[in-house]
């Protein structure tokens, strides 16, 4: 089996991490559990719609749903109940991803860091304490801590002050598209781990 090695620029100061698809391989979970909230409503999420959208939090994905389906009675928080119900049961099926929990072990205590994401606080919470990300993050910004959402740079930006490092300084770890153009647009160096995982 060959080693995956995804690389840490040099000469940064801070690592910056997004959290589904990144450290936690959860985008399958996501992808079934949003076509399945959606079943009353008889919509299918394309998945490469899904996947453009990845880091984006939940109620504005469901409301761009409604809209794309034009569906005028599209109840968004009956389908955000059926979604965290659907990922409540089936938490299990998620995993890290192990090559980059490999940088994570190997910087933790050498250089600061930070999880950006765009899921709330308590799914956030919740997956942490499934795999000890705690022992490694003291720094987490998640969509219930800001205002405006990636692709919006805010998150980032959040991460880079409490980790107390230039942006200029930090390096992104995305799977996200609008993650990486919010890493940009905070003038953070980025690695797309999706050419190596």
């Amino acid at each position: 089996m060959q080693t995956v090695t995804i690389p840490v620029p040099a000469g940064v100061k801070g690592l910056i991490f997004d959290l589904d698809g990144t450290i936690i391989d959860s985008m399958p979970l996501h992808f079934k559990a949003y076509n399945h909230s959606l079943v009353p409503w008889d919509i299918t999420y394309p998945h490469d719609v899904f996947l453009s959208r990845g880091g984006i939090p939940t109620r504005d994905t469901m409301h761009m749903i409604g809209e794309e389906n034009g569906i005028t009675d599209f109840d968004v928080e009956a389908a955000l109940r059926r979604k965290r119900e659907y990922v409540d049961i089936n938490l299990h099926e998620i995993t890290l991803i192990e090559p980059m929990m490999n940088i994570i072990r190997a910087y933790h205590g050498k250089l600061p860091m930070a999880v950006g994401t765009g899921s709330n606080r308590e799914t956030v919470t919740r997956m942490f304490k499934m795999f000890g990300l705690g022992d490694y993050f003291e720094h987490v910004v998640t969509a219930t801590d800001v205002s405006q959402f990636k692709p919006h740079p805010e998150t980032f930006l959040r991460c880079a002050e409490l980790i107390g490092i230039d942006p200029i300084d930090c390096v992104v770890y995305e799977d996200g598209k609008p993650g990486m153009v919010a890493a940009e647009t905070a003038g953070m160096q980025v690695v797309d781990v999706t050419q190596y995982l």
